[in-house]
C-alpha cells in the first residue's frame, strides 16, 4: 500500500522542479517579455490595431500571453498600455488636440520639449495613424507660415 501512495504521488510524478512533463530546463516558470509578441513581429503579422488610429500611443500595443503561477496552471492574459485622455497644446497649429494618449508618449512628449517636437522627432511606426495625420497638419502650417512671411 506504502509503493501505491508513493508511485501515483505528485512529487513522483512531477520529480523536481523543472523536470516535468511538458517542460523545459531552458524556460522560466514566469512569462517573460521575450516570450510574448513584439510590435516588430505584430507589424510583420500584418496587424493593424485599429485604437492606434484614434490616439498617439507611442508604439505601445495590447499583448497577449500567459499567467504563470507557481503551479504551472497557465492562465491567459493581456498586458494592456496605460492610456489616458488628454488636450495637447499645438503652437504651430494654435489649438488644443484632444485625444487618448500612452503615459509613455506623454514622457516623450515632456522630453522633446513639447507636442510639436514630439510629432516632429518621432518615428511614424511609433506615431501610428493619427500621429502621422497630426505630423501632416503641423508640417502644412509650418510651411503656410514660413511662404506667409517675406
Amino acid at each position: 500500500m506504502f509503493a501505491s501512495l508513493v508511485r501515483w504521488s505528485r512529487t513522483t510524478y512531477r520529480g523536481v522542479r523543472g523536470s516535468g512533463a511538458g517542460r523545459s530546463g531552458r524556460t522560466d516558470a514566469r512569462s517573460s517579455m521575450a516570450s510574448r509578441p513584439t510590435e516588430v513581429m505584430a507589424a510583420h503579422a500584418g496587424q493593424t490595431f485599429k485604437r492606434a488610429q484614434r490616439g498617439l500611443y507611442d508604439g505601445r500595443i495590447i499583448q497577449f500571453g500567459n499567467s504563470i503561477p507557481k503551479s504551472r496552471h497557465k492562465t491567459p492574459r493581456r498586458w494592456i498600455p496605460n492610456i489616458q485622455r488628454a488636450t495637447l497644446w499645438s503652437e504651430t497649429l494654435q489649438e488644443s488636440v484632444k485625444t487618448r494618449v500612452a503615459t509613455s508618449a506623454m514622457r516623450s512628449i515632456k522630453k522633446h520639449g513639447g507636442f510639436d517636437q514630439y510629432l516632429a522627432r518621432t518615428k511614424g511606426t511609433h506615431l501610428g495613424e493619427f500621429g502621422r495625420m497630426l505630423r501632416l497638419r503641423v508640417a502644412r502650417a509650418l510651411r503656410e507660415k514660413r511662404l506667409a512671411t517675406p
